[in-house]
């Protein structure tokens, strides 16, 4: 990597601990209004409230930490040519869209030579791919998914998908106005320890993921 490109690098990882930070003083902010409210009548809505809360920090973080991931890729200067597969072909998501309304003979040729115009090129994705789809629903295969598009390794995380899995299932029944299991101070807890291993175990995701260039193809 160039110098440039160790610039970009350091300030992807300073922006992404700043994010960080922010996030982690908020969730804080959550479990306190929860426990400022342990033995009144509130305590239990409190509880109910601050899961859609952990939830949002969760997939607000992973959103802003993979957008800026990927922001960081187009501005290096790297080659589509030297890009690994899973990488170029999320960022040709678009001109794949144009083909799901039928694949004509006029659609292959604009598509081949496009193929052939851009390997020189460098990497680059459009808007649409920049804001990171995460379905609403940032579960572990969700971010798995991701992961697998953005050559990022999440292996580190597998242990947490069921906890997270189960966070997005409560937050969807209390969004929705279900009436789940109940929650106490414990879950809470449980809940804000997960969102911040999280967020931490996908900092260092891409952490390493710059620091071995793991977009590029071997």
């Amino acid at each position: 990597m160039t110098s440039s490109g160790d610039d970009r690098a350091t300030n992807l990882r300073m922006t992404i601990a700043d994010r960080l930070h922010y996030r982690r003083m908020a969730v804080s902010d959550t479990a306190r209004i929860v426990s400022a409210h342990k033995g009144t009548g509130l305590h239990q809505c409190a509880c109910a409230m601050a899961i859609p809360m952990l939830y949002a920090h969760w997939e607000g973080f992973a959103k802003e930490a993979l957008r800026l991931y990927v922001e960081f890729l187009a501005s290096i200067e790297v080659a589509q040519r030297d890009v690994d597969a899973n990488l170029l072909a999320y960022s040709w998501s678009s001109s794949f869209r144009k083909l799901s309304s039928g694949l004509t003979h006029e659609k292959k040729v604009e598509l081949i030579e496009r193929f052939f115009g851009s390997l020189t090129e460098d990497l680059a994705f459009e808007r649409r791919e920049c804001d990171i789809d995460t379905k609403s629903n940032l579960f572990f295969n969700v971010l798995a998914d991701l992961a697998r598009f953005l050559c990022l390794d999440v292996s580190s995380m597998q242990d947490q998908r069921e906890m997270l899995d189960s966070l997005v299932n409560r937050r969807n029944t209390i969004a929705h106005g279900g009436h789940g299991q109940r929650i106490d101070q414990s879950d809470i807890e449980d809940y804000r320890h997960l969102v911040l291993n999280l967020m931490e175990s996908l900092e260092s995701v891409l952490s390493v993921a710059v620091e071995t260039a793991s977009y590029r193809r071997t």
